[in-house]
C-alpha cells in the first residue's frame, strides 16, 4: 500500500504543478494582451502628437502669411493716405505755371 501512497501523491503533486502552470500561462497570457494594449495605445498617442505637430505649423504658416498680408496692406493704406491727401488739397496751379512746367522753365 505504501507504493499505491507514493503513486498517489505523485499524481497529487503532478496535478499541482500542472495546475500552477495553467496558472502561470494564463497570467502570463494576460499580460501580453496588456502589454499589446498598451503598446496599441502608445502608438496611437504617437500618431495624434505628430497630427498634432503638423497641425501647428499649417497653423504657423497661416499666420505667418496673415502677418505679411497684414504688412503690405499697412504699406498700401500709407500710400493710399499720401495720394488722398495730395488729390483733396486745391487745386494751385495757374494756367501761365501749368505752361511752364510743360515748356521746361521753372
Amino acid at each position: 500500500m505504501a507504493a499505491g501512497g507514493a503513486a498517489d501523491a505523485q499524481a497529487r503533486f503532478g496535478h499541482s504543478v500542472k495546475g500552477l502552470l495553467t496558472e502561470k500561462v494564463t497570467s502570463c497570457g494576460t499580460d501580453v494582451i496588456a502589454l499589446t494594449k498598451q503598446v496599441l495605445k502608445g502608438s496611437r498617442s504617437a500618431e495624434l502628437l505628430g497630427q498634432a505637430a503638423r497641425n501647428m505649423v499649417m497653423q504657423e504658416d497661416a499666420i505667418l502669411h496673415s502677418e505679411d498680408s497684414l504688412r503690405k496692406m499697412a504699406i498700401i493704406t500709407t500710400h493710399l493716405q499720401y495720394h488722398s491727401s495730395k488729390l483733396s488739397r486745391p487745386w494751385r496751379w495757374s494756367f501761365p505755371a501749368f505752361l511752364r512746367l510743360f515748356r521746361g522753365g521753372s
